[in-house]
């Protein structure tokens, strides 16, 4: 009787692949080239070894991710504004704006008072809240009020926890629900 393990690698094997896996609600795959396929888009990486790679295609979903929620909570014109502001730049692209946003949701050091501000408009945005990170690799915050009452509403109603901690809309759709 074959094991799981060698069942799975049998059939990475005739399909090309050396792995294939979910990573932060992505599908990953990597072919025996170690070429990365992310949600069947590949994606530019020079990597040596298999393990090399796993590393990679994580740190890129989590960059992918935070960029993904500044874009969402600081907007282009705002990161114009920051530029304008900290440097003496006639044309703002959008080439410089992407770059910006990148290098404020990486965790490469910098003193550039841009990303540094981009970083800390996020921070603020967050104050005096609770976050938490969900299975999805999405971020939620809530309010100490709001934490007080889904403790008291969902004691013993571990289903509805699990449901919440899956992904951002489904947590989003429970607190409508509740406060409905």
């Amino acid at each position: 009787m074959k094991s799981f393990s060698n069942f799975k690698r049998q059939v990475l094997e005739q399909s090309g692949l050396v792995d294939s896996f979910s990573c932060y609600g992505k599908e990953v795959r990597i072919t025996e080239g170690l070429d990365i396929f992310v949600n069947g888009h590949i994606i530019d990486s020079e990597v040596n070894t298999l393990e090399e790679a796993r590393v990679y295609v994580k740190r890129y979903i989590q960059n992918s991710k935070l960029i993904e929620n500044i874009d969402t909570t600081i907007p282009e014109e705002k990161v114009a504004q920051y530029i304008r502001q900290f440097h003496n730049i006639e044309k703002i692209t959008d080439t410089l704006i992407e770059s910006y946003i990148e290098l404020a949701s990486s965790n490469m050091f910098t003193i550039d008072p841009v990303a540094i501000a981009i970083k800390e408009s996020k921070t603020a945005e967050f104050a005096g809240k609770l976050t938490y990170k969900l299975n999805d690799g999405s971020t939620v915050a809530i309010d100490e009020s709001t934490q007080k009452t889904l403790n008291k509403l969902l004691v013993n109603k571990n289903e509805i926890v699990e449901y919440m901690r899956e992904s951002k809309s489904n947590f989003v759709r429970i607190i409508k629900e509740l406060g409905e």
